[in-house]
């Protein structure tokens, strides 16, 4: 079976792993500030927090916002659910934006009339590694004085207008799960643009401490006070010593994912049956998924998996599920995308044979008589 993900993990990690396990200190420590100065001198973006998930990352940003009971969020449905269960989790409520069809990204034109004074922030999501349309998000986000985070487990190296994503709004969040473009195992960053914001977010990634300028505690009298609710959030050096060692290989790995979307593109546009998402010039795909629009979803995925290939359905509208309140009727496009939407293998351990392959058979299942 050629598998639709995969994990990418050098040899080369195991003596610098080793090292860190056998010195003594496993925890957030020297690793973690090395991976983070490392992360930021990469790609660019300033004021990084390392943490143990993208989740948490997201959650942080919601907390640093000051989401909390009663509140809205304005976000998206199609998306994994921790984009959303973040949101309950401050015990306030997603409300969910249609997609757009050619990009199964949140559409901007849907997000205004949803905004009323419940309405604290609008989350975004970089879906499969294709950026949002930025720019028309800001201006809403800009005309009502609300916060933008964007969710970007998928968009590690993807750019908007030039700009990294990371770089662009309040709040962006990355993720380092198992099968990411760099995976510490599990982990995640959050790149915040308000300086004093970072600072907050370094203390209350670990309980609201301030690690940094900790008193020595001698007497009752000399223990910090903690003023703000604080999370064990924190990366540990394990995690980070496996990240330090992923970023080497990252523009390699990127540019193979590139290489092989290239190709999809090349040899799948004009056929019958399927449509391929845009790609606009202006910005740029990190390429983690690469999905299609195909017509009878149920056939092509049960030739494809016949044929030892697996496609898969990496998502599941959120409104679905019964904690987020049941279907919404209001979301006609999401509902179009739910019954088309399918991912081909997409990985830099992906050979020329497996893609050719892969394209053969999509091929032969369009002319087939």
């Amino acid at each position: 079976m050629i598998n639709p993900f995969s994990v990418f993990m050098p040899d080369s990690v195991k003596e610098s792993l080793w090292k860190t396990l056998s010195s003594g200190y496993i925890g957030q420590g020297q690793k973690v500030d090395e991976f983070e100065t490392q992360f930021s001198k990469k790609f660019g973006i300033p004021n990084v927090v390392s943490l143990n998930s993208g989740t948490a990352a997201l959650r942080l940003a919601l907390a640093l916002i000051g989401i909390g009971p009663g509140d809205e969020v304005i976000s998206t449905a199609y998306t994994m659910v921790a984009t959303n269960t973040v949101i309950l989790e401050q015990f306030a409520k997603p409300v969910f934006a249609d997609i757009s069809y050619e990009n199964i990204n949140i559409m901007p034109e849907d997000i205004e009339h949803r905004i009323n004074e419940k309405t604290k922030a609008i989350m975004c999501v970089h879906w499969g590694g294709y950026p949002c349309d930025m720019d028309k998000i800001h201006k809403i986000a800009d005309d009502y004085n609300l916060p933008v985070i964007e969710d970007a487990a998928h968009a590690l190296g993807a750019s908007y207008k030039n700009k990294a994503i990371g770089t662009l709004s309040d709040y962006t969040a990355f993720s380092f799960q198992a099968i990411k473009h760099l995976t510490t195992g599990d982990g995640g960053m959050l790149s915040v643009k308000d300086v004093n914001k970072f600072k907050e977010a370094v203390r209350r990634r670990w309980f609201g401490i301030d690690r940094l300028n900790r008193k020595t505690i001698i007497t009752e009298d000399t223990i910090d006070d903690i003023k703000e609710l604080g999370y064990k959030y924190h990366m540990n050096d394990i995690a980070a010593t496996i990240g330090i060692e992923q970023l080497k290989y990252f523009d390699s790995n990127f540019n193979r994912r590139k290489e092989i979307a290239k190709k999809y593109r090349k040899e799948l546009d004009g056929l019958q049956g399927i449509e391929l998402l845009e790609n606009k010039d202006d910005r740029a795909n990190a390429n983690w998924m690469f999905a299609i629009h195909v017509k009878e979803r149920t056939k092509f995925i049960n030739y494809m998996l016949s044929k030892q290939i697996g496609v898969t359905v990496h998502n599941w509208r959120n409104d679905r599920y019964s904690i987020f309140g049941g279907l919404k009727k209001d979301l006609p496009i999401l509902e179009r995308v739910n019954n088309t939407l399918v991912n081909l293998p997409m990985h830099a351990d992906l050979s020329n044979d497996n893609v050719s392959y892969i394209i053969k058979e999509i091929k032969n299942y369009i002319y087939r008589k």
